[in-house]
């Protein structure tokens, strides 16, 4: 069987489908499997050993380059198609692929375009678990969510180099900080952040590590200009894989919720994160793990206002509530 798999946007949900992919490949050891994405989320996929092929979907300029596109994907000839992401577009791309088995999400509006329409869980779940339900329909029943994300060898020699650049020993206690995200709904105060920073440097002698991407720097700066306590300097802005080789070699991760707290859960780094708008429990492994969140409802998070809100779940997490949550973390380490 040729199978395409679509995930569009967003590295985070791209890495939710990880466990889906494998899990695929696992129950059809001969499947061809391609997956179509956008950059840059195409990069957590590129040593994925389970993935034949990937796609890059770049959004057409001309409506002719649009019908150019789905005569080229409806030539590949797949047998099934899994729309992991479920908006019109990928809708469109699963429905015109000409793949007699077609899978995705029953949102309104969308049915027309499947074969298989799944019904959306009810339950706050995570994402990773609610993507694989659209396996059901192949049979396939999945209990394991664990993320993929592959560094090779030149990102590992990477990150060893950077902490040789840095100075940082091998008995160091280094905690990576990303307190950074393009949502404003997810950005934790940074003066909090520098709170515990300071705390973390003085009481554990950390070494804080600050994690970040292309026009983040200044989310850095807020963090840095407010702590009291000296942390890593700043070095060139790594790549995905190379960020998830540095993540491979921290002791703690602590941030918002973004990218590279999900990098962190794949390379199974411990990590603490602070929610604000999305449950917690959409972007949490569901076992007892190393990786906990701390979130705040104010009674609305079911019926998000956000942006005539004044985030007061962000505002809500107290810098106690993650110095106590560390602490607990922090010994199970030792």
């Amino acid at each position: 069987m040729k199978f395409l798999l679509i995930q569009l946007r967003r590295i985070g949900d791209v890495l939710m489908t990880t466990p889906s992919i494998r899990l695929l490949s696992e129950s059809f050891p001969e499947a061809e499997l391609t997956f179509l994405t956008e950059a840059p989320a195409d990069q957590v996929l590129q040593e994925n050993p389970f993935l034949d092929e990937i796609l890059l979907y770049r959004k057409p300029e001309s409506f002719s380059e649009t019908i150019s596109f789905f005569r080229k994907l409806r030539a590949r000839q797949f047998d099934c198609v899994i729309d992991f992401f479920g908006n019109p577009r990928s809708a469109f791309m699963s429905r015109f692929s000409g793949a007699p088995i077609r899978i995705g999400f029953n949102f309104r509006g969308r049915s027309w375009a499947y074969t298989h329409p799944v019904d959306i869980s009810t339950k706050v779940t995570y994402a990773a678990q609610d993507k694989a339900q659209l396996l059901g329909p192949l049979g396939i029943s999945a209990n394991d969510f664990g993320l993929d994300f592959f560094a090779d060898e030149k990102d590992k020699k990477y990150a060893a180099q950077l902490f040789e650049q840095l100075e940082i020993e091998d008995s160091d206690f280094v905690v990576s900080l990303s307190p950074v995200s393009r949502q404003p709904y997810k950005v934790w105060p940074p003066e909090r952040f520098a709170m515990i920073a300071d705390w973390l440097v003085e009481n554990y002698k950390a070494k804080i590590l600050y994690l970040f991407g292309p026009g983040e720097g200044h989310f850095i700066d807020a963090v840095r200009k407010a702590m009291k306590k000296k942390a890593l300097p700043d070095y060139d802005i790594p790549s995905l894989s190379e960020t998830l080789a540095i993540l491979n070699r921290v002791d703690l991760h602590l941030g918002n919720d973004n990218g590279p707290r999900h990098f962190a859960v794949a390379c199974g780094t411990p990590t603490l994160t602070i929610f604000g708008r999305p449950w917690a429990a959409n972007w949490t492994p569901p076992q007892p793990t190393q990786h906990r969140a701390l979130e705040f409802d104010p009674g609305c998070k079911n019926k998000c206002t956000f942006p005539k809100c004044e985030l007061e779940c962000l505002h809500g997490v107290t810098v106690e509530a993650v110095q106590t949550e560390l602490e607990k973390m922090i010994k199970t380490l030792n």
